[in-house]
C-alpha cells in the first residue's frame, strides 16, 4: 500500500501546505489537497484546493490531471514540487 505524502512548499505568500493521497492500487494517481496561504484581516485564512495528480512513471514526470478546469497559476506553479515529491516516493532521487 502506498503512504501518503505530506509537504510543505515555500510560495511568495507563505507556505503552502500540500497531502497526496494515493487514489488506488495498480493507478498512478493522486488526490491532491493543498492548503495555500491567504490573509484576510490580518488573519491566515487557508484557500483549498483540490485536484487529480496523474504520475507518469515513463517520464517520471506528474501533472494535474488535464481535465481539472480552471487550475490558478499560484497552484500551477506548485505542480513541479508535487512532482518532485511524487518522483521521490517512488524510490527516485
Amino acid at each position: 500500500m502506498q503512504e501518503d505524502i505530506e509537504l510543505a512548499i515555500e510560495t511568495p505568500h507563505g507556505t503552502a501546505d500540500c497531502r497526496l493521497e494515493h487514489k488506488e492500487e495498480g493507478i498512478h494517481a493522486y488526490s491532491a489537497t493543498i492548503l495555500y496561504p491567504n490573509m484576510v484581516s490580518g488573519y491566515n485564512r487557508s484557500e483549498i484546493y483540490c485536484f487529480t495528480v496523474v504520475y507518469d512513471p515513463t517520464t517520471s514526470k506528474s501533472a494535474f490531471e488535464s481535465m481539472e478546469d480552471s487550475i490558478p497559476a499560484k497552484i500551477q506553479q506548485l505542480e513541479p514540487h508535487i512532482s518532485a515529491a511524487i518522483f521521490k516516493s517512488q524510490g527516485g532521487k
